[in-house]
């Protein structure tokens, strides 16, 4: 499985998803600070902390920005094969087709929370800019790192939920249709993001778990947490199900 992985990440050096998926996430730190520069100047009354910025960051990470760069990089990954003609060579490989979606699987996690991570620290150190000019408080690495866990978690609901595009890249056998798709999803989770229904939106409802309020919405945590395994069990079925029936053509 290591060589598999070892082989995967390979592929991605002669990639430029890599680097553009950095920028991508680093957006959202670049935003706060734009936004907590505006307020001090418009509120300079206002008193807020590193943990604000990262509890506002939330609703981009996993219901915005974040959530359709990861269904690129899904799309990407579990596309390649097709688009780029090597589908023939993979299959006569000596080793089973689940262990070569697992392979994927695992590479597209460690490259979520590798995104993760920076989104994390690109917030931490341009906070830590604004602090230095115009001072913040509780700025500190006991908060940073209480949102690090909670930005873990939300990267491993996230790649839950990413699976049902994993099928269909494979299955269109190509980049557009699961973008169009994640485009789609995430203007649904942007309208139900204030509503009590996101709690059924196996998409929002993971949003509402890190965030907190789903017990605000009326709906319990295990029914909401049973959305998101079932839809990513789905997902996750659906891909190994057809790239076991997949065949030289």
């Amino acid at each position: 499985m290591l060589n598999l992985i070892s082989c995967e990440l390979s592929k991605l050096k002669r990639s430029k998803m890599v680097l553009i998926s950095i920028l991508g996430v680093m957006s959202i730190p670049c935003m706060m600070l734009v936004e907590s520069i505006q307020t001090h100047f418009k509120h300079p009354e206002l008193v807020f902390t590193l943990a604000d910025i990262y509890h506002d960051s939330l609703l981009y990470i996993m219901l915005l920005t974040n959530m359709m760069i990861y269904v690129a990089i899904t799309a990407y990954l579990f596309s390649r094969e097709y688009t780029e003609n090597t589908l023939k060579t993979m299959l006569p490989i000596p080793i089973s087709r689940i262990k070569l979606m697992l392979g994927k699987f695992c590479t597209l996690f460690l490259w979520i929370t590798m995104l993760t991570l920076v989104t994390w620290i690109g917030i931490l150190i341009l906070s830590g800019l604004y602090y230095a000019v115009f001072g913040m408080e509780s700025y500190n690495l006991r908060v940073a790192i209480g949102w690090l866990l909670k930005f873990l978690l939300g990267s491993i609901l996230m790649f839950l939920t990413v699976s049902p595009f994993a099928y269909i890249a494979q299955k269109t056998r190509g980049f557009v249709t699961p973008v169009i798709a994640s485009a789609v999803i995430v203007m649904g989770s942007a309208a139900l993001s204030n509503q009590d229904l996101g709690a059924l939106y196996p998409w929002t409802a993971t949003f509402f778990l890190i965030e907190g309020k789903l017990k605000s919405t009326g709906y319990s945590i295990p029914l909401a947490i049973g959305i998101i395994a079932f839809v990513s069990i789905i997902g996750f079925w659906l891909t190994f199900n057809h790239f076991q029936k997949e065949d030289l053509k």
